[in-house]
């Protein structure tokens, strides 16, 4: 993350002021790693050690051509809590002590 944070500190985009390809290879995170935290109940990205990724994924997400063609937030968060819940119940048999 690191690299990362180095690599876009100072810019709007990994571009500059437009999105690029970086942008668009790394524009998952912006969406889904928030809602995996939040499924989660984790923090995989602090934002005052990762300043400029989390201001990137701010402008990344404002973006209107990406902002108009996510999918609805609640339906991924519905999304992965079922598939939290269905690999739990599955791993739970190998687990038992």
């Amino acid at each position: 993350m690191q690299k990362i944070e180095e690599e876009i500190k100072g810019k709007k985009f990994f571009g500059g002021d437009t999105i690029g390809y970086l942008d668009l290879a790394l524009g998952w995170i912006s969406y889904w790693l928030p809602i995996w935290e939040e499924v989660g109940s984790m923090q995989i990205i602090d934002p005052l050690k990762c300043s400029a990724i989390t201001a990137w994924m701010t402008n990344f997400l404002s973006h209107p051509v990406i902002k108009d063609n996510l999918p609805p937030r609640d339906e991924m968060l519905a999304y992965f809590h079922s598939r939290k819940e269905t690999l739990s119940e599955a791993f739970h048999g190998w687990f038992k002590v």
